[in-house]
């Protein structure tokens, strides 16, 4: 079981063209196992990039397509990461720690040095079925972005186009 949720703040103030509906909670439940935050009140020192997390995971369950390995850098900690490893039609899901090598970006297809396992390990989901709940779950925050901003917005349409590839 693979679960993702998320709460937007509505007191979000933005400048311009900035994207309305990027910061809340985020979290996501395997395996009796959660990562992130998820409450009821809002409070701001808790807020992530709501946008930024479902973008990664979606690009994680693309790269999964033909990568085996996937880690997901948590943008808000310096050593924390969530690593994806693909088996036949399984993907296990672990917290890992490891430093954040110097250019490494938000996703990395190969092992990171001095990668520990400190946290939960090799949680299991089908591959179907964690893609099924990030592009449900993904489509459903897009329409919510879609009220808050202008549809043709970059960063609405960059989602929905890496949604359309991961559906191909």
């Amino acid at each position: 079981m693979f679960k993702i949720s998320y709460k937007l703040f509505e007191s979000e103030d933005v400048e311009g063209n900035e994207l309305k509906g990027t910061e809340g909670y985020f979290q996501f439940e395997i395996d009796n196992e959660t990562y992130g935050i998820f409450i009821t009140e809002e409070i701001d020192d808790f807020t992530v990039s709501v946008y930024w997390w479902l973008y990664y995971f979606l690009e994680a369950v693309r790269l999964l397509k033909t990568e085996r390995y996937v880690l997901i850098s948590d943008i808000e900690k310096s050593n924390i990461w969530i690593e994806l490893k693909m088996e036949k039609d399984i993907v296990e899901i672990s917290k890992v720690s490891a430093d954040k090598p110097e250019g490494s970006g938000a996703i990395e297809t190969k092992k990171v040095p001095n990668l520990t396992y400190p946290y939960w390990k090799e949680k299991r989901v089908i591959y179907e079925d964690l893609k099924k709940e990030v592009i449900d779950k993904t489509k459903l925050y897009v329409e919510e972005l879609k009220v808050l901003n202008n549809e043709s917005n970059k960063e609405i349409l960059k989602m929905e186009k890496l949604i359309l590839e991961i559906e191909k």
